[in-house]
């Protein structure tokens, strides 16, 4: 078996983006870096595929023969296309596509079952297709700079979801399809145009962080009881009265509150 090199700079750059729960390396994974290294590599092994900033085409026969193939980062290579072969990725559980000017998806979302980790930050996107729906073991969602004004309503069949960003879109409400995800503990929703928090959003047990930085909130729910669980609450650049700050505060002393 031929040995592979793995670039430091790499790795951290993706256990920075979250792409490990735990936060750590894997130990003795197969990583590969460019076109190059993956032909001259046992294919029957590879785990990670990260092409991020490569501007090769990738083919057909690139992500062919990859049955072990965990993790596919094809983000910042210039073109909004996704190669057709990626949804032939049965074992695929991290997929980056990051900064490529994606607007529309392709058929063929739906054949990635064992997908948990979907990053699309910095695309084009003002819709999702229903496809994303049958995704039924994602559990982390990046949607962060896109144009998106609304979520389709079979998002809320992701009931596994816990990590949500939706930073800098265009949304005018925290979405609905959001109440089905109880398992839910990280919410971002920085620099959109919401203004309301519904009370339904305090409902969620395993939440500790929430963010709406940038937004039009001026005033949080009335019962905010259960938040206190909270580590984190960003509300940074909103435009909350100074007597509703002292509210929230007095009613989530524990929390680390950013205003």
């Amino acid at each position: 078996m031929n040995r592979i090199l793995i670039i430091c700079a790499a790795v951290t750059s993706l256990l920075a983006a979250g792409c490990f729960e735990n936060r750590q390396k894997p130990a003795d994974v197969p990583t590969v870096t460019s076109l190059k290294e993956l032909a001259a590599t046992n294919r029957a092994e590879v785990v990670r595929l990260i092409l991020r900033g490569e501007k090769s085409p990738v083919t057909d026969a690139d992500l062919a023969e990859l049955p072990k193939l965990k993790m596919l980062d094809l983000s910042e290579r210039g073109t909004k296309d996704i190669p057709a072969a990626v949804f032939n990725l049965k074992t695929l559980e991290h997929f980056y596509f990051v900064r490529n000017g994606l607007d529309k998806f392709p058929d063929g979302l739906q054949n990635l079952q064992s997908l948990t980790y979907l990053n699309l930050d910095g695309n084009l996107l003002a819709s999702l297709p229903d496809a994303i729906g049958a995704l039924k073991n994602l559990k982390w969602l990046r949607l962060n700079d896109n144009r998106l004004e609304t979520l389709p309503a079979i998002l809320g069949e992701l009931k596994g979801m816990r990590r949500f960003y939706a930073r800098n879109n265009k949304l005018t409400a925290v979405p609905e399809v959001m109440k089905e995800w109880k398992l839910l503990e990280d919410i971002t929703l920085d620099g959109n145009k919401i203004e309301d928090v519904p009370q339904w959003l305090t409902d969620f047990p395993k939440l500790r962080a929430v963010s709406f930085n940038g937004c039009q909130v001026k005033k949080l729910p009335d019962d905010l009881s259960g938040w206190r669980g909270l580590d984190s609450l960003s509300l940074g650049n909103c435009p909350i009265p100074a007597d509703e700050m002292k509210r929230i505060r007095a009613a989530l002393p524990d929390v680390a509150i950013m205003f």
